[in-house]
């Protein structure tokens, strides 16, 4: 429970479908008393009459998932904090609190449904297209999604806002929602690692721009602070150029061609996919390479030798990106996702 919206519908409908709930919030980065949704999760839990703990979960956060971010820069990598913190962090302990609660379900406020078909479960799209989760969801494995309720999966937004607003939740209907990564505090990504970095750490130093041939044509101020795509606040790079690569051993950024980030194919090694192989082999899947539905998905086929996956898309794909995951649907199933590298 956040003591947001979302957290709060769901705690709510659970009620009302007959559950007796439990809350609990995560302090994730912040103390309790730098953390004030603790403070409207409790209230809220109060409201309902419903048992609330908060568990601290700094320790493990900053290992497992800010240490895993900023180190990820630091190999060239893009990564994807929130989907790491579903399989390490949040249902993590999810589950290992309702155990020791006796509790026979948890439960989070993510917009997406779950199926189950011959024994094996599924998460599937939410109802609303703008607020679907699934994407962030490719790697929660089996024993998590056969204990898990996703109450709000079925209705939109604009449903829970209403909801909401109906059983007298109008603070949290009107709070602002909380948006990207949290432990950024709503600051870029460079912003961040130069508060965490050491202004001497070797990756912050100015180090070589070059084309495709190695020629020396700029320099750069650091180079987490790029992305592959990026021809924006790059010094001396050609119209039309634009990162091609990052060397992070050699402190250098290859710039090149827009076309050059085209491709048709990625093998990937940490992946996840359904052993029911009828829904994607030799059939053509669905792929989202972001988590917004403004960006659209790609089909494709999946192969796999069991140690390494290699997705072939249909159509060229712009700028994939090392530490980005890729995300393989069965009609509006998850079946499974991967990241690349």
């Amino acid at each position: 429970m956040s003591g947001g919206i979302d957290s709060s519908a769901a705690a709510l409908i659970l009620q009302e479908q007959g559950y007796e709930v439990v809350g609990m919030t995560l302090l994730t980065y912040k103390d309790e008393t730098g953390s004030p949704w603790v403070q409207d999760a409790r209230e809220l839990a109060s409201k309902l009459g419903i048992e609330h703990h908060v568990i601290d979960s700094r320790k493990e956060f900053k290992r497992d998932v800010i240490d895993y971010f900023v180190n990820s820069y630091l190999k060239g990598e893009t990564p994807n904090p929130c989907i790491r913190c579903n399989e390490v962090i949040k249902w993590k302990f999810l589950l290992d609190i309702s155990g020791q609660l006796g509790c026979n379900y948890i439960s989070t406020g993510h917009y997406v449904q779950k199926v189950e078909r011959n024994g094996l479960f599924y998460i599937r799209k939410g109802v609303d297209p703008a607020k679907d989760q699934s994407y962030y969801l490719w790697n929660i494995g089996q024993n998590v999604l056969k204990k898990t309720l996703f109450p709000l999966g079925a209705f939109t937004k604009e449903d829970i806002r209403k909801f909401s607003e109906k059983h007298g939740f109008l603070k949290k209907t009107k709070r602002k929602e909380s948006m990207g990564v949290c432990f950024l505090q709503n600051s870029n990504y460079r912003d961040y690692l130069r508060t965490v970095l050491p202004a001497s750490h070797p990756a912050l130093q100015k180090g070589d721009i070059v084309d495709a041939e190695n020629n020396i044509i700029g320099k750069h101020n650091g180079f987490p602070f790029y992305t592959i795509g990026q021809k924006r606040h790059i010094e001396n790079i050609p119209p039309g150029y634009c990162v091609t690569k990052i060397n992070a051993e050699k402190n250098r950024l290859v710039v090149g061609k827009r076309d050059e980030l085209l491709t048709t194919a990625v093998t990937i090694k940490t992946f996840r996919i359904t052993p029911v192989t009828s829904l994607w082999q030799d059939k053509k899947v669905f792929i989202r390479i972001r988590g917004v539905d403004k960006v659209p998905g790609y089909y494709g086929h999946l192969t796999t030798d069991g140690n390494s996956m290699t997705v072939t898309f249909d159509e060229p794909v712009w700028a994939l990106t090392p530490g980005q995951s890729l995300v393989f649907y069965h009609d509006d199933w998850v079946i499974g996702g991967g990241i690349v590298y």
